[in-house]
């Protein structure tokens, strides 16, 4: 994510107060991959762009290890005082701020069990978005799971002009004033997540049309080392 986009994301999380619940597509992902795991503290579950940790504290809550990255510096904090006054906070074994293509640095090849990135990769070009995702699965355990949801083509503010390969500024839509916002195309995930060490497990899309006739598209991509 670009210095600009973080800068924005400081200010979005600074002006609003949302994010407290987590997406059901997470719950169901970590139930189907580690609910029946014998030692929850065992799983190491990491989230890139993990905002202000919604999804993060589910999993706290749910007995696992849970790790963070975002660029914001105030949603990092909201997240460790929620997790502190709720007293998951012993769940929290690290909480970065900054980019996590440089952050993921920090930690151990074959390390996490699972990486979530929900509506975060999307931020980054095509080409960065690659190699992210190339230092994701270097960081994941055979076997280990990745979850992805992002922007499809079609949703709403994101036909612009296009400054970079499937990407916009939107000046409408959900994405309004908050950047640099890529879409993916059906086609864009082979090239994008498809790698010689992963397989992609399974692919969805959701879509939440309004009475305007406009909708959100995303789809769901989940993934395996191999």
């Amino acid at each position: 994510m670009g210095n600009k986009n973080l800068d924005i994301w400081e200010d979005v999380f600074k002006n609003n107060e949302w994010g407290k619940y987590p997406s059901v597509v997470v719950i169901k992902f970590i139930a189907k991959n580690f609910y029946k795991v014998k030692d929850r503290k065992d799983i190491k579950i990491l989230e890139i762009g993990s905002g202000t940790g919604a999804n993060l504290w589910f999993c706290a809550r749910e007995g696992f290890s849970v790790y963070a990255i975002d660029g914001s510096k105030t949603a990092v904090e909201r997240m460790q005082t929620r997790f502190k006054e709720e007293g998951l906070d012993s769940n929290v074994v690290s909480a970065k701020i900054g980019d996590y293509f440089d952050k993921l640095d920090a930690y151990e090849d074959d390390y996490f069990d699972a990486i979530i990135d929900y509506e975060s990769l999307y931020c980054n070009s095509f080409s960065k978005t690659q190699e992210i995702i190339k230092k994701v699965f270097s960081k994941l355990k055979k076997d280990g799971r990745m979850l992805s949801v992002t922007f499809g083509e079609g949703t709403f503010g994101i036909d612009g002009e296009e400054i970079d390969y499937h990407a916009v500024i939107p000046k409408d839509g959900p994405m309004a004033g908050k950047g640099f916002t890529r879409y993916t195309t059906q086609q864009d995930i082979d090239i994008l997540y498809k790698l010689p060490n992963n397989s992609i497990t399974n692919i969805e899309r959701q879509e939440q049309h309004f009475s305007n006739g406009e909708a959100i598209k995303e789809w769901i991509i989940e993934l395996q080392k191999v």
